[in-house]
């Protein structure tokens, strides 16, 4: 028998912050004391490169480099969801997934993992029973 399970997509981009990572305590037990001084005017240098205020983070789309931030970052735009299956996602199960109603996009990552985009004014779990009892009829009509 076929399923899904349904995982929440993670935005990669969110939920990073850069204090988060301190470069001085990697650099001071890399290398030895003697070194020691060129690193200090190394982070020195850098720090003077360093403006104070926030950093903005880009992507890179087909429309150019745009500034990503609560308005334009893909998990607060769309409910993602990534799907798993333990069956071949050929072309006719992507249209059929593609074609249910509350579904804003369709992304096949391998033959057996998608994920899908809901659209706001859908239930996220009326969406995916939805594609799944979509799956299942196709799957009986190709048995008989």
């Amino acid at each position: 028998m076929n399923y899904i399970v349904w995982e929440k997509w993670r935005d990669p981009f969110l939920g990073y912050d850069e204090n988060e990572i301190d470069i001085d305590s990697d650099v001071n037990n890399f290398f030895d004391e003697e070194d020691s001084d060129s690193i200090s005017e190394d982070k020195e240098s850098v720090n003077k490169l360093q403006q104070p205020g926030k950093h903005i983070r880009v992507i890179a789309t087909p429309m150019g480099l745009i500034p990503y931030n609560e308005y334009t970052a893909s998990s607060k735009i769309f409910n993602f969801w990534i799907g798993h299956t333990n069956f071949n996602l050929s072309k006719k199960i992507a249209n059929i997934i593609e074609k249910t109603d509350g579904v804003e996009t369709l992304d096949v990552f391998t033959r057996y993992r998608f994920r899908i985009g809901i659209g706001k004014v859908f239930e996220d779990r009326d969406v995916m029973k939805n594609i799944e009892n979509n799956v299942k009829q196709h799957e009986q009509t190709q048995q008989y």
